[in-house]
């Protein structure tokens, strides 16, 4: 196996060609020195996170990461990947770090998710909002951050959209046309278009990405168990936004004639909930 550098990420990481696919290495002191078209020992000890085909463009900002956040990223995804049993992709150890780079600059606005958001992603992705907990815990600690708990429900994202994206649906082009066939719903029923530059439509389409792979790799989901308190959460949170609840109505009716795809009641609030946000200061007038 011939390890040859892409690109040099910092001292302990590297951007590889492993035989025609590209993979991230990470190991003490391998990226020291090593630039484009070296050569890599590969039998030093070190991690392989490999690369998938791209949905979101993360490796256009490679260049601006800085090392303090790939060195988070990587140890919080070692640490999740030892916790849940399972790999995430290089892909997901770049976009980590990126979230991470703009942690600071977030937060000047100061950012808050309604409760019920926090109550849904904890109760959903129990094993994914601990580790959740602790990642923002050890950025707290080891690089003086201070972060509001909304962080918690980003982090908990990251780590189900990273597990997803290692899945193994292929249909790239399906999924992009159901996102943009969302978009133009929304940009349609508003009369307006959409911001796609905020935070706000860039969660949206990370929750709505998660849920159309998780349809369309026929991952099945029971919801015979619906908590009651969360049934009148959701009732009167749809009768307090009635736009956003004919939107919703609409995206699932299309997706559901053009591609058989059938959101749930926790789906629909999630969708929701990121609807009221892009509505209140993600879009632009025509």
């Amino acid at each position: 196996m011939i390890l040859k550098v892409v690109q040099s990420l910092n001292q302990n990481a590297l951007l590889v060609n492993n035989d025609g696919n590209e993979c991230i290495v990470v190991g003490k002191g391998i990226g020291f020195g090593k630039k484009r078209g070296d050569v890599v020992d590969n039998k030093k000890n070190v991690k392989f996170y490999k690369m998938v085909p791209e949905q979101g463009g993360v490796r256009e900002f490679i260049d601006d990461i800085d090392d303090q956040s790939l060195q988070a990223a990587e140890e919080i995804a070692s640490y999740a990947e030892k916790t849940l049993g399972k790999e995430f992709t290089g892909n997901f150890i770049l976009s980590l770090a990126g979230h991470i780079q703009f942690l600071e600059e977030k937060y000047r606005d100061k950012v808050e998710i309604p409760e019920p958001f926090h109550y849904e992603l904890k109760y959903l992705y129990p094993s994914e909002y601990k580790i959740a907990e602790w990642s923002i815990h050890y950025l707290q600690e080891e690089f003086d951050f201070s972060l509001p708990s909304a962080e918690v429900s980003f982090f908990t994202l990251h780590f189900v959209n990273g597990l997803v994206e290692n899945d193994s649906l292929k249909n790239v082009v399906e999924l992009s046309d159901i996102l943009n066939e969302t978009i133009e719903i929304i940009e349609k029923e508003t009369h307006e278009v959409m911001n796609r530059e905020t935070i706000a439509f860039s969660r949206f389409i990370i929750h709505l990405r998660y849920f159309v792979i998780r349809s369309l790799s026929r991952i099945a989901k029971k919801e015979n168990n619906e908590n009651s308190e969360f049934k009148k959460i959701y009732d009167l949170t749809f009768e307090m936004y009635p736009l956003e609840k004919q939107i919703i109505k609409k995206i699932k009716e299309q997706l559901y004639v053009n591609h058989n795809i059938i959101f749930e009641n926790y789906e629909d609030f999630y969708l929701l909930l990121h609807l009221v946000r892009i509505l209140s200061n993600g879009v632009e007038s025509r």
